[in-house]
Order: C-alpha cells, then sequence, then structure tokens
C-alpha cells in the first residue's frame, strides 16, 4: 500500500520538467501551475570530515542533472520544537527555489529566507516557508539551510590558529554569505534578478539579516532587508556585545565544550573532534551551553547561541554597528508581534511560573541593574513572575525593533516598521500537554509568518486570515521589488522617523500607530547603557 510520500513522488513524477544550466552543472525541477520547484540544490560541499567547523567550499560540479526534487537532509539538531520534517545529516548545506515558469517578462525580485530556530534547529524546508504563492505573484524565493548549533558557531582556539582570517565560530553566517554569492551568481538562469535580491527572516533569521547588514563581507550581495522578531536589545536574554560576544569569551565556551567530551586540550584535539559523531557533539553542545555561566537560564535543550565578534565576519556588535550607522545602506523593514514573549518565558520556568526562579534570573542575566530591572519589573507572587518574564522578553523584540528602526532610519530614509496583531486561530510550536495555548500564548512569536508567505493551510483560518494574509503578501512584495512597501489601494505604511515613531499596525482593518510601548523602551536603552 502506497504512503503519502510515495504518492507525492509519484504526483512529481509525473508534472512538467525544468531543467536550468548552472555553473555547477545542469538543474531539473518540476513546474505546477505555472511555479517551477527546485528543491535541495547543493550551494556548497558537505561540511564533513575535514571541511568540519571550515568556511564553506564550492560542491563538486556535476554533468549529469541534478534532480531537485526533494529537499535535502536537516542540519542536525535538536527537534523538542521542530519536527524533523527531512532526515538529518551535515550534508545539509542546500537551498531551494520557487520561480515563475515563464520568464519572457525579464527578470523577477528575488527574496532569500533566513530560517528561525536560535541559531540551534530550524530548516529551509519547513512546510510554512513554501515560496509557491510568492512565485504566483512575480518573485523568485530562495530558502537555504546553514550550519546550527555546535556545528555552525563553534569557536576554539585551535580552530582560530588553524584559520587564515585567524577567526573561529560564525561559520553559519558564512555559509548564509555562499548562499547569497550563489543567488547572485546563478539567480539570473532561474529568472531572479541578481541587482534586486532582498534578505529577510524571523527570530535567528532577523538576527542573521542585523548581523549581515552588518558584516563587511557582504557588500553588494543583497539590496533590501528585513528582519521580523529578531530582537537587539539588552531584555534579549543572549545579548551580543563586545564584552560577552568576543572571539575570547567564545573560544573559552569552545574549550569547555572540549573537556565535556573528554578531550585534554592536547595535539590533535581539532581533528579528534572532526572525527566524533555529530549527533554526540550537539547532545553535548547543549549540556555545555546549559552549563555556561554566561547563559541566562533557560532550561530544557533549547538554548540560544553565541554570534562571535570575530573580527573578520563580524567587527563588532551588530547593535553597535548600526547605532555608529555602519551597516549597509538599504532600505529596511522590521517589526515584531505583539506577544512575543509568552512562548519565551515557558521556556524560563519549563512550568508553572516561580517568583524564585524569576529573580535568579534577573540577577544572571542584568548582573549590572538587576536590583533597577526587578524595580521596573515588579512580581510579588508566582503568578505576577510570569507576567513581569512575559513583560521583559516583549522587550528584547519590539525595543529592539524601535532601536533599529531609529539607527536605520538616521542614514536610510527607506526604513519601516510594523506591529502584528492578528490574534492568532492557529500554533506553530510542538509543546505536550498545553491545550489552552490562545489565552496563554496570544499573539506568540512567529505568527506572522503564515501570513507573510501566504500559507493558508493551517486549520481554523478564515477570511479575515487569507484577505490579512493577501495584503502583507503585496506589502512585502512591492518592497522587495522597489524598497517601498506601499502601492495600489492598501493603506499608507508611513515611513519611520524618530520624531513621530510611526508604525503599521497588521490586522484587520489595518491602522497606523505610534510610539508603541516607548516608556519601556526608554528604560531598555537605559540599562543597555548600564551593562555595556
Amino acid at each position: 500500500m502506497s504512503t503519502e510520500h510515495d504518492r507525492m513522488n509519484a504526483f512529481i513524477d509525473s508534472q512538467p520538467t525544468k531543467t536550468v544550466e548552472t555553473r555547477y552543472g545542469p538543474i531539473t525541477g518540476y513546474v505546477i501551475e505555472g511555479v517551477a520547484h527546485f528543491k535541495g540544490i547543493p550551494y556548497a560541499a558537505p561540511p564533513v570530515g575535514g571541511l568540519r567547523w571550515k568556511p564553506p567550499a564550492p560542491p563538486s560540479p556535476w554533468k549529469e542533472p541534478f534532480k531537485a526534487i526533494k529537499f535535502s537532509s536537516i542540519c542536525p539538531q535538536d527537534t523538542t520544537l521542530f519536527p524533523a520534517f527531512e532526515q538529518m545529516g551535515e550534508d545539509c548545506l542546500s537551498l531551494n527555489i520557487w520561480a515563475p515558469e515563464k520568464t519572457e517578462t525579464g527578470l523577477y525580485p528575488v527574496m532569500v529566507w533566513l530560517h528561525g530556530g536560535g541559531f540551534s534547529s530550524g530548516t529551509g524546508s519547513m512546510p510554512l516557508y513554501d515560496g509557491t504563492y510568492f512565485a504566483s505573484i512575480g518573485i523568485v524565493v530562495v530558502t537555504i539551510n546553514y550550519r546550527l548549533n555546535v556545528l555552525g558557531f563553534l569557536a576554539h582556539p585551535g580552530l582560530t590558529a588553524e584559520s587564515p582570517d585567524h577567526s573561529s565560530g560564525n561559520y553559519g553566517l558564512l555559509d548564509q554569505i555562499f548562499a547569497l554569492q550563489w543567488v547572485q551568481d546563478n539567480i539570473s538562469l532561474f529568472g531572479g534578478d541578481p541587482g534586486k535580491v532582498t534578505i529577510f527572516g524571523e527570530s535567528a533569521g532577523g538576527a542573521s539579516v542585523v548581523a549581515l547588514m552588518s558584516s563587511p563581507l557582504t557588500g553588494g550581495l543583497f539590496h533590501r532587508a528585513i528582519a521580523q522578531s529578531c530582537g537587539n536589545a539588552p531584555m534579549n536574554l543572549r545579548r551580543l556585545t563586545e564584552k560577552n560576544g568576543s572571539l575570547y569569551s567564545a573560544e573559552s565556551l569552545g574549550v569547555r565544550f572540549a573537556r565535556a567530551l573528554g578531550l585534554d586540550g592536547g595535539k590533535g584535539e581539532i581533528d579528534k573532534m572532526r572525527s566524533l559523531a555529530a549527533e554526540n557533539l550537539v547532545k553535548v553542545w547543549y549540556k555545555t551551553i546549559q552549563e555556561d555561566p554566561a547563559s541566562s537560564g533557560f532550561t530544557g535543550s533549547w538554548q540560544t547561541n553565541h554570534l562571535i565578534i570575530d573580527g573578520y565576519v563580524l567587527g563588532g556588535s551588530p547593535g553597535v554597528t548600526f547605532r555608529r550607522g555602519k551597516q549597509h545602506k538599504v532600505p529596511f523593514m522590521t517589526g515584531t508581534t505583539v506577544d512575543e514573549g509568552t512562548m519565551f518565558q515557558l521556556f524560563l520556568f519549563a512550568g508553572p511560573p516561580d517568583l524564585g526562579r524569576y529573580q535568579r534570573f534577573i540577577g544572571k542575566a542584568f548582573p549590572g541593574t538587576s536590583g533597577k530591572v526587578l524595580e521596573y519589573f515588579r512580581a510579588a507572587n508566582d503568578e505576577a513572575a510570569g507576567r513581569a518574564a512575559c513583560s521583559i522578553f516583549d522587550s528584547g523584540f519590539f525595543c529592539g525593533a524601535r532601536r533599529l528602526a531609529r539607527n536605520m532610519s538616521a542614514v536610510e530614509h527607506h526604513t519601516y516598521r510594523y506591529l502584528f496583531a492578528m490574534p492568532p486561530k492557529f500554533f506553530l510550536y510542538q509543546i505536550p500537554g498545553v491545550l489552552d495555548w490562545k489565552e496563554r500564548f496570544g499573539c506568540f512569536h512567529g505568527a506572522e509568518i503564515p501570513y507573510v508567505f501566504h500559507f493558508m493551510a493551517l486549520p481554523g483560518l478564515e477570511d479575515e486570515d487569507r484577505a490579512l494574509a493577501d495584503r502583507m503578501a503585496r506589502y512585502w512584495v512591492r518592497f522587495a521589488t522597489t524598497g517601498d512597501p506601499n502601492g495600489n489601494d492598501d493603506p499608507c505604511w508611513p515611513v519611520y522617523s524618530r520624531q513621530d515613531e510611526q508604525y503599521l499596525v497588521l490586522t484587520n482593518p489595518v491602522e497606523t500607530g505610534y510610539g508603541y510601548r516607548d516608556a519601556e523602551c526608554d528604560f531598555a536603552e537605559e540599562i543597555e547603557e548600564a551593562e555595556l
């Protein structure tokens, strides 16, 4: 009896095909209703053996057509939150393309999606990120995999010593940069305009957008940028500062990780680490992160890992780079959901809220200003501690969006901010035993993603959801096309300025807001200055 997977493969095999000749070899995808699909294209060599913890290298060329009809493996990770839709393995550096089948009208704008997951989990092949709708209205969509957790962000003195750039870590960011270079070299063959590339992402993907805008290695690789729910503020849990995000600090964590593996630091330590199974490395890495003195106190296996100020990929904290106006000056959109903090509050407590744990968390996360933070976000009992934790995590996102918008608008007129406020009718995460998620999580972290991608297959969605998804897709597409989301008969999205703090509220009906929780953000900036 055929499985659903077998039936899908049979359906794909019955569709028309399209072959593209890339610089590495021919690639064959399939076409459904005017959209060409290309899945699992290797943009880099498998980062295994001697290529583990090395910058990405070009894939080996091929002569026979590469059959791009299924997603590649997902990069090794914990799957507590995100289910493994594909098999897992280190040979995962691939990208997926959705493109209009017909290219006679010229080249189309390109949107490159960077997935979230705390730099620890996730994949570009999640069903939510399907690019079919965008391709059907004239956009070439690219989603990518990049190395995660210990395989993507390990710094170690031995790795730094062998590097010609005298750096280590940030391999996941180097993968993203390599994929963007692949897009520059090849996307015109798929109908995409290499001079009109938008990078966009959510959570860690949004933070990646901000990091890429701050990197000296990315000039000319993209021309617009959208950072969704990335956070960039002291209320963020693992804040990247010149102090705790340095290469030296990251290398110290790498040394502790090697000791946790049972290695003694002797000659050949890196070779021994490269010989170990990826699954074991990931397991030990999560445990090492949890026990890291710099950890802010999350429970469970999910942790947000450091980007690293390595002097090569990142010359400084992206937040500082933006504040100094040294980021790449491209049209920019950023924003958050209304209830970003509800999910992170759950990770903090791993059960019912607890006042003592909340107070310990504040002491660890804000060592120099914990008294001020506890006074501002007061909690007299367990229930109040849960609400206060939500507010702190909220601040890390919407105050970060304000700061990014302020700093970007100082150097780029086309800067736009949004607040996503549509009450959700679905939930994206795997949290066993949680039935009252609408009440507990509200408009949660990531709730805007199905609307951005016009992924209306989720159960419970109604006509108002489809109407908002239609409108958001138009905003995103116009921004990718011109650098300005406005047009047609959609409500005007005002340019952001520090003077009036205007932003667009994405719900039904769409409206304009002013100065979202500014007093709280002023306090957050005060804390940042004290903690730096």
